[in-house]
């Protein structure tokens, strides 16, 4: 007995875990390399804790969650978000994540009822994110049939179309999509249209009308027309297959050129050098061969290595069936459009359960990063991960809320994110074989969920959620405050982009020591330096001034695209210099010494409540120690005085 007793009163001299304390992490990624693009940081060294389905922080500090994820020699980024694929069946949306993806967006088929097409989706469960545009091929069946050369003439019908596309966005649609070559018939409805998109300022996309090495151009000028008469927002799908096949170089200068002249325009590609469509569809009318210079047997059947002849040409063309062209686009242009910092990816396909597909829809992520990144250098990761996350989002922003969340490894931002290893990364898909998965993802994480673990795909969950218009969506937002400088002599100005974040006020580094006319240097590595004397770090508490040790209240953040720090820690890093006066809405400076006024205007600081919640939880706990060891010593004082009577 009185060997339990010692182990009692030891036990209850062993510092005590607070009970008020949580986990407060359900998700850690420790030890990777952190690219986010909305910045151009690579952070080596860093953690990320993640709560619930947001990024809560993005620390220096060795953190702990409940599931903790070792990405020690890996690459983590945000989620890829494929801006040009179709609905996400059950196969090839598995094949997806494999690749890295974690928002699947259907923005080149879409749908004709929203409403509906939404609700299907979530209703069956889907791994990644999705969304769709309002698909205009569908929307105009009911109004004029299916054939694809005929036009629509008539006022009420375009008009109606105009409403049924307006109904379908209020829905939840992300745009309006139009396949020009497909559906040769789509013109006078096309501004009625844009106007609207105009209007309700979303994005519009394009299959361009020619892909031929003769009018390829001209589809271009097209839309680029089309934008400026309307001003509506406009991105070109797979500019390498169609509009910039046979002359990328003007392609690209065409729409680099409307862009600097205002225009809201945009382009994709994707990462092969060879296209597929349906041997019927209107892309292999008579001398198909001459327009894209490849003969009969560079078509190969998707899923098959069956390679089509001229005598079994118009026997397939009967059939539904997807065709490969191979040495359909010349690979040095595909170059030339992945170096535009503007062009962005999209795998423009999904793999369907027959396999009757192109290689992307399993590979074009993988392969971006195993090929072009890796082993060939065309472009650098950071660069690579722009043009599969960032740039997407930002794409979508306009007409998609949560899009303003995601792309991006900041503070708040949504916990879609993909690890992978830039040493194995590469896709294995082939024609013949499209099922194939990519290798070298390791974990994929969608919505705060772990989808993709080194085991696999994670059977039982679909963490996926929709990603619907404005009109649909309505999501609370972190506005900025209203907060002005003013340093003696020069005029008040008001200072954008500052922020209440858990009751404390974050300031944009960069704005603010412009405005105090002090050098500042950002660097990708994540430091900081201010002037030539202070030293500081994002997720870093501790700093120098010099040669002195200062520890912040707040590490300094990524936020909204930008670094900020605590407005309580900017008196510590300007002490000497400035005399800092705090007041409601502000800050005054006067050359002088520092006035630490900074409760007298600052929120209430919610970390000293916790720190003295958590102290009492300490003492609470020491206090109930301190009862046993009693109880422990009068039990011992009470044997003992039974042993002498």
């Amino acid at each position: 007995m009185r060997k339990i007793l010692i182990i009692i009163l030891i036990l209850c001299l062993l510092p005590l875990k607070p009970i008020a304390e949580k986990e407060e992490y359900h998700i850690v990624i420790k030890n990777g390399t952190i690219f986010n693009p909305s910045t151009d940081h690579e952070l080596v060294g860093y953690n990320i804790g993640i709560k619930d389905d947001k990024i809560l922080r993005i620390t220096k500090e060795d953190i702990s969650g409940k599931e903790e994820i070792d990405a020690t020699g890996l690459v983590v980024s945000p989620g890829f978000i494929d801006l040009i694929s179709y609905d996400p069946n059950s196969v090839g949306i598995r094949l997806k994540v494999l690749d890295g993806i974690t928002s699947n967006l259907a923005m080149h088929g879409g749908t004709e009822d929203a409403e509906q097409w939404y609700r299907g989706w979530s209703k069956s469960g889907v791994l990644t994110n999705f969304g769709a545009s309002s698909f205009i091929t569908r929307q105009r069946w009911p109004i004029v049939g299916y054939g694809v050369d005929t036009e629509m003439t008539k006022k009420e019908d375009i008009e109606r179309l105009v409403e049924d596309a307006k109904r379908n966005i209020e829905a939840g649609a992300l745009g309006i999509s139009f396949s020009f070559e497909y559906v040769p018939g789509i013109k006078y409805e096309v501004i009625p249209l844009l106007n609207l998109a105009k209007e309700y300022n979303v994005p519009t996309f394009y299959h361009l009308r020619y892909s031929d090495g003769d009018r390829g151009l001209e589809g271009i000028k097209e839309v680029i027309e089309y934008g400026k008469e309307t001003g509506a927002i406009i991105h070109i799908m797979h500019i390498n297959s169609t509009g910039g096949t046979f002359h990328m170089e003007e392609a690209l200068e065409m729409v680099n050129k409307a862009r600097e002249e205002g225009l809201d325009i945009t382009a994709c590609v994707y990462p092969y050098n060879f296209w597929a469509t349906y041997i019927d569809s209107a892309r292999f009318r008579p001398e198909w061969q001459k327009r894209y210079r490849i003969t009969y047997e560079d078509l190969q059947i998707g899923g098959t290595d069956i390679r089509i002849t001229k005598d079994t040409f118009d026997k397939y063309r009967t059939q539904h069936l997807l065709v490969a062209a191979h040495g359909s686009m010349p690979e040095e242009e595909l170059i030339m459009a992945l170096k535009d910092p503007h062009i962005m990816i999209g795998s423009d396909t999904i793999i369907e359960p027959s396999g009757n597909n192109h290689p992307r829809g399993a590979g074009t992520y993988s392969r971006l990063f195993g090929k072009y990144v890796r082993e060939e250098k065309v472009l650098s990761t950071m660069d690579a991960i722009k043009k599969v996350s960032y740039l997407p989002a930002k794409r979508m922003e306009s007409v998609a809320p949560q899009m303003r969340y995601k792309g991006r490894i900041e503070i708040g931002s949504d916990a879609d994110i993909t690890i992978f290893n830039p040493d194995t990364i590469i896709d294995r898909s082939t024609v013949k074989d499209t099922t194939l998965p990519s290798v070298g993802v390791e974990y994929v994480i969608i919505n705060g969920v772990i989808v993709k673990n080194n085991n696999g795909i994670v059977e039982g969950i679909s963490p996926g959620r929709p990603i619907r218009s404005y009109f649909v969506d309505k999501i609370d937002e972190n506005k900025p405050i209203d907060f002005n400088l003013k340093l003696e002599d020069k005029d008040k100005i008001s200072l954008e982009s500052v922020y209440e974040l858990d009751g404390q006020i974050y300031l944009p580094i960069k704005r603010l020591f412009e405005y105090l006319n002090i050098a500042t240097e950002n660097n990708k590595d994540g430091s900081i330096n201010i002037g030539n004397v202070v030293n500081l770090e994002i997720g870093n508490k501790a700093a120098k001034i010099g040669d002195k040790e200062m520890v912040f209240d707040k590490e300094p953040i990524i936020y909204k695209e930008g670094i900020y720090i605590g407005a309580k820690d900017l008196g510590k890093i300007l002490e000497g210099n400035f005399k800092l006066i705090y007041h409601e809405k502000g800050i005054d400076f006067k050359y002088g010494e520092s006035d630490k006024t900074i409760e007298a205007f600052l929120p209430i600081d919610e970390e000293k409540i916790k720190t003295t919640n958590s102290k009492k939880s300490y003492i609470g706990a020491y206090g109930f120690s301190a009862l046993i060891i009693a109880l422990v010593l009068f039990s011992l004082k009470d044997k003992k005085g039974s042993r002498e009577i």
